[in-house]
């Protein structure tokens, strides 16, 4: 996973380097956050946590519904956030090139990372991929699903329309992860 991650990282130094390190601001925000590293919310997104005990993360054109208390972290912000998928967190933006990850990481849990896509295909899956399946969420926007997924344990998918990549990945059953993924909807 550290190799996929470290992959990830690479690629998205060279588009940065190739495109112009300069960003227009952070379009990320969060409905709420438990963590002094969380992402504040945005002056025009109102603060949202439903009845049912999750926050409405906002991050490059979607929204999506999480737990609570995850902490959300701008991986722009802070790029030495290291990635983890063995805690419950939401990760948003690319993967930095020197996370200060703690040694023997293990274990597995439901987490999210959210990065823009720059126009290509999650994990450098082709257009027409015989192993992607598309999908819908439940408001109806478009997912490409990478069907290789339970091996891994993680649900990979593109929304093509957003320009982002989601990783969503679970510990036992991808239950979670899948309603996670049909919870993300065109921003409001």
């Amino acid at each position: 996973m550290l190799r996929r991650i470290a992959s990830c990282a690479v690629a998205g130094a060279a588009l940065l380097a190739a495109f112009g390190c300069g960003g227009g601001g952070n379009d990320a925000s969060v409905g709420t956050g438990t963590s002094d590293r969380a992402v504040a919310p945005a002056a025009d997104a109102p603060s949202t946590v439903a009845a049912n005990g999750l926050q409405t993360v906002t991050y490059h054109g979607v929204q999506f519904d999480v737990p609570a208390d995850w902490p959300v972290l701008d991986l722009a912000a802070d790029p030495t956030t290291c990635v983890r998928f063995d805690v419950h967190a939401v990760y948003l933006g690319h993967p930095g090139e020197d996370m200060n990850c703690p040694a023997g990481l293990v274990g597995r849990a439901d987490a999210v990372l959210v990065e823009p896509t720059e126009g290509e295909r999650h994990r450098g899956a082709q257009s027409g991929d015989a192993s992607d399946v598309a999908a819908a969420t439940a408001s109806g926007l478009e997912v490409q699903v990478a069907s290789d997924g339970a091996a891994t344990s993680e649900v990979a998918a593109d929304v093509p329309t957003a320009g982002v990549s989601v990783t969503i990945t679970y510990n036992e059953s991808d239950a979670s992860a899948r309603q996670i993924l049909q919870s993300f909807r065109v921003a409001s």
